[in-house]
């Protein structure tokens, strides 16, 4: 019986910083229109389609990094859109999908990333929904935090990816945008 219990308790143990772990909190389509119109946060927009090795292995790895879903959830409202889904998105204006070559891709997809519909992608917009950037590949966490820190910090107005990259500094950069605030 004791053998049991010291089991439950290891095995407790084990799963509690999985439990206390910190997600991504992805906002509704919803209220994207309430969120633009507040216009105190940036948005991040995932794009990923349910076929996609590499979605599923950014997703598993990255985005489900403690410290990078803390930033996100800080410093963002986060959104995901299945890139080849036709489900209509109301945000700064109404969009379902639309035909490139022989494949329909979700309308703002096609938008945000100019039609270069390689997946996994993120962009990233301003507080007015504008867009700022995006990236059409597999991010490691490392370069998600140099990148998430790039536009949170606002330091793309300023200054040159390249430059930026290369003077990083994950305590000055990333761990000083980050609060104690759950």
């Amino acid at each position: 019986m004791q053998l049991r219990f010291l089991l439950f308790y290891v095995l407790l143990l084990l799963a509690l910083p999985a439990i206390s772990q910190n997600k991504i909190k992805w906002t509704s389509w919803d209220v994207a229109s309430e969120k633009i119109q507040k216009g105190n946060k940036k948005f991040l927009i995932y794009f990923y389609y349910d076929g996609c090795k590499w979605c599923r292995y950014m997703e598993e790895t990255t985005l489900s990094s403690d410290h990078i879903s803390k930033f996100i959830n800080q410093n963002f409202y986060a959104f995901k859109v299945n890139a080849l889904s036709s489900d209509k998105i109301v945000a700064d204006k109404a969009y379902t999908s639309v035909r490139i070559g022989k494949y329909d891709f979700h309308e703002l997809a096609a938008e945000l990333l100019a039609g270069n519909m390689s997946f996994p992608s993120i962009a990233f917009l301003n507080e007015q929904f504008k867009k700022i950037g995006s990236y059409d590949s597999y991010v490691d966490e490392h370069n998600f935090e140099m990148i998430l820190s790039f536009y949170a910090g606002d330091h793309h107005k300023h200054t040159m990816w390249r430059r930026f990259a290369n003077n990083y500094c994950r305590d000055s950069h990333f761990n000083s945008m980050v609060n104690d605030k759950k």
